[in-house]
């Protein structure tokens, strides 16, 4: 009788000369399991794509995040790329020994050699590396924070870290010191604070002000009150319901905790604020200056702006080659701006007081110059237009 072998599926029946037979009493298929099938095509990008920004100008380091390949980049802050060519880096730390996923906003700690780099939208987690970290190094230590966290910023004075929460409309604050799971410090939340899906954020220990950039999406503060997310006795009611409200630029004491009423805000038509990302403070100028990635600019307002107000500068223009700004640093010592595009791998670094269709100092590249990027951030759904003929990727 002819006999059949099944392979080495769970669950599986053999038969042999029409009797039932339990498998384990039978010869098994040795062949090695098929290979993944290989997609027929792919879309990815190879190169890595910049987010973060920070610069040391003590060490000369001009740091990167980059989420596409899951790296963290570290360059001489005097490169400028060679005629199209890509920019070397000084060292690299990718690997999954890293814990770097879905990582943005950075600061570097001259005094420590230690790069802080957040995980914002699947780890949750800041990643602390040494200045030497190389390859597929494994963290000094990684501090858990809120699902959405976005943006870092450093109060040397105080050791303390400030992280943007996007989900939450919120600032926690951390010690310097922070590993594993810590409460932070303190919380600056609230209805009365004007966050709303707060992203760049910015230290300014000469007023010992932080100031923050809020893309206006703020999705209403539920509380959990053992019967519902009704509001407590006392409450504001409007705190539950979410909200569209323009993007602005927030400040607030450095100290501040709870439901802190902002110190000033930044917010109207004439700010020209669209999508603000990366944010610092430039004390040569009395700045805050503002990567705002909707229109491909860098914006530049003084400080003690409230309200409706102009920018007092703004640096824009096709020499500029601003392509979706999202990271930003300055650096007083060199009196620069840094600024991370998302759409063409470059890291561009302009004079302090640019302003206009100005052309950068030096532009570092991921990747030579003119290659393609898809953009993707964190994609996740995918459709098909079949009248186009065209895939939809929301990211």
């Amino acid at each position: 009788m002819k006999k059949w072998i099944a392979g080495p599926v769970l669950g599986a029946v053999l038969f042999v000369s029409g009797i039932l037979t339990p498998p384990a009493a039978q010869e098994t298929d040795i062949r090695p399991a098929p290979a993944d099938i290989p997609a027929v095509r792919t879309i990815a990008d190879p190169y890595p794509e910049f987010n973060g920004i920070a610069v040391d100008p003590e060490n000369g380091f001009v740091g990167v995040t980059d989420p596409n390949r899951k790296s963290l980049l570290l360059y001489d802050r005097n490169q400028g790329a060679t005629g199209t060519g890509a920019s070397v880096p000084v060292r690299q730390v990718m690997g999954p020994e890293t814990y770097l996923g879905m990582i943005s906003g950075m600061f570097l700690d001259p005094s420590r050699h230690e790069i802080y780099a957040v995980n914002n939208d699947i780890e949750d987690t800041i990643v602390v590396m040494s200045y030497n970290s190389v390859g597929d190094a494994e963290p000094a230590r990684v501090i858990s924070v809120p699902h959405q966290s976005w943006g870092l910023a450093f109060g040397r004075a105080s050791g303390q870290m400030a992280v943007s929460v996007e989900i939450s409309s919120a600032i926690v604050f951390y010690s310097r010191e922070a590993k594993g799971v810590e409460a932070p410090l303190r919380v600056v939340r609230g209805p009365h604070t004007g966050l709303a899906d707060p992203h760049g954020i910015s230290w300014d220990e000469d007023h010992g002000e932080i100031a923050v950039a809020n893309h206006g999406n703020f999705r209403g503060l539920a509380k959990n009150t053992g019967g519902g997310c009704a509001p407590a006795a006392g409450d504001d009611a409007t705190a539950e319901g979410g909200q569209f409200q323009p993007p602005s630029i927030s400040s607030y004491r450095s100290d501040a905790s709870g439901d802190a009423t902002p110190l000033r805000t930044i917010q109207g038509p004439r700010t020209k604020l669209d999508w603000p990302m990366g944010l610092g403070y430039d004390p040569a100028h009395n700045a805050i200056v503002v990567a705002n990635n909707g229109d491909d600019s860098i914006l530049i307002f003084d400080r003690q702006s409230t309200g409706d107000a102009p920018p007092v500068r703004i640096i824009h223009g096709e020499r500029t080659g601003i392509n979706r700004p999202i990271g930003l640093a300055v650096d007083p010592k060199n009196g620069e701006i840094w600024v991370a595009n998302w759409g063409d791998h470059s890291a561009l670094a302009f004079d302090a007081g640019a302003n206009g269709n100005a052309v950068p100092k030096r532009i570092i590249r991921s990747a030579p110059a003119g290659t393609p990027t898809p953009g993707f951030g964190n994609p996740e759904g995918l459709a098909y237009d079949s009248k186009r003929e065209q895939l939809l990727v929301p990211n």
